[in-house]
């Protein structure tokens, strides 16, 4: 046993030292064409302003959002995180020479720490080879953009210097940190879609600056629309979990649901036992969120439910319930039709099982 750890404390020993040594090579290849340094232009400067306040706003526009999708999606998180930022670091190769460009792409990257780590459980490191990656990528794209070629195959040049030196310098750090699973996940298209479409948006980006710098803002809807599909991508995608989650994690995830979707239903289910979890689990769609709640019993998130298919599903859920001789209330309640806010939802659904106790206790007595 105590050979097994000292190999293992001398595994982690040699990943260290290369994720050392991964890390160096990119620092110097990011910090290589500030030796060459050479006067920007105000509009430069300007566009590198525009593309680090876009980065900022974004970040803190949608860190709510992403802290709900990391609660709902802690055990099925991807190789990469969806991350937009990529919207602005790729659009800096574009617009800002080589040495502008990695900084600016750099700085993007560090402002968005409160979207990566917004559930509090990201590892430091892994964030710091996200920077550099950045960084590094936007330098080599922005050096291959200025060469002297025709456009369109600049472009395409760019873009794929862009997304080899990105998912290539990710790739070595997971196997150089020993996480083998999520490098082979990033042999799969669906690990590299979001950076396309981020690559796409910051190729207009690069269009629309040539006819007004300030164009670049409409960007910003863009990212946030491209964000919330994917996001919706893997909450419909992920599969059912009979274990409700933290009843902290449950109210983060349907206050930022309900308000950003049309359609959502909330039960409220006021039980001891905890067989209705799995009841719960085996009626509901895998994009829907069990959770523990506050004062007791369960709380489900219904997505894109009409307030007729959530009644339904809470009648069903019932029935189940009766059936399989587990004590329970089931409560329902549906945005808009009931509120637009989690706490309005709640507060109906309390009164109603509230009344369903009380003819529970009549018709006992009688």
């Amino acid at each position: 046993m105590l050979t097994a750890a000292i190999r293992t404390w001398a595994l982690w020993q040699e990943r260290r030292r290369t994720l050392a040594l991964i890390g160096l090579v990119e620092g110097l290849a990011i910090a290589a064409p500030v030796a060459g340094w050479a006067p920007v232009s105000q509009k430069q400067l300007l566009g590198a302003f525009f593309l680090i306040s876009l980065s900022l706003v974004y970040s803190g526009g949608v860190v709510a959002w992403e802290k709900a999708r990391r609660h709902l999606l802690y055990q099925h998180s991807p190789a990469m995180t969806p991350n937009v930022q990529t919207t602005w670091c790729f659009a800096a190769a574009l617009l800002l020479p080589p040495e502008l460009a990695g900084a600016v792409a750099t700085v993007c990257f560090v402002g968005g720490w409160s979207v990566y780590n917004s559930a509090g459980s990201r590892r430091l490191y892994r964030f710091v080879y996200s920077v550099l990656t950045a960084g590094l990528a936007a330098t080599a794209a922005s050096w291959v953009f200025r060469l002297s070629l025709p456009l369109d195959n600049t472009l395409a040049l760019a873009t794929a210097t862009w997304f080899v030196t990105g998912a290539g310098a990710m790739t070595l750090a997971m196997l150089a940190s020993g996480d083998s699973l999520a490098a082979r996940k990033m042999l799969h298209f669906d690990a590299h879609a979001l950076v396309l479409a981020t690559a796409a948006v910051a190729v207009i980006e690069y269009f629309a600056s040539v006819v007004a710098l300030p164009l670049v803002w409409l960007s910003l809807p863009a990212a946030v629309a491209i964000q919330r599909y994917f996001v919706n991508v893997e909450l419909r995608s992920r599969e059912p979990a009979a274990r409700p989650i933290t009843p902290e994690a449950w109210l983060q995830i349907a206050t930022v649901i309900i308000e950003a979707s049309d359609a959502t239903t909330v039960l409220r289910i006021d039980t001891a036992d905890p067989q209705a979890a799995g009841m719960v689990a085996m009626m509901q769609g895998g994009c829907d969120a069990i959770g523990h709640y506050p004062d007791g019993g369960l709380a489900v998130l219904l997505l894109d439910c009409p307030p007729a298919q959530g009644d339904s599903l809470a009648r069903r859920l019932r029935l189940a319930l009766n059936h399989h001789k587990i004590e329970a209330y089931v409560a329902a309640a549906s945005a808009p039709r009931d509120g637009r806010t989690l706490q309005d939802l709640l507060t109906l659904c309390e009164a109603e099982l509230v009344l369903l106790r009380e003819a529970a206790r009549h018709s006992s007595s009688a």
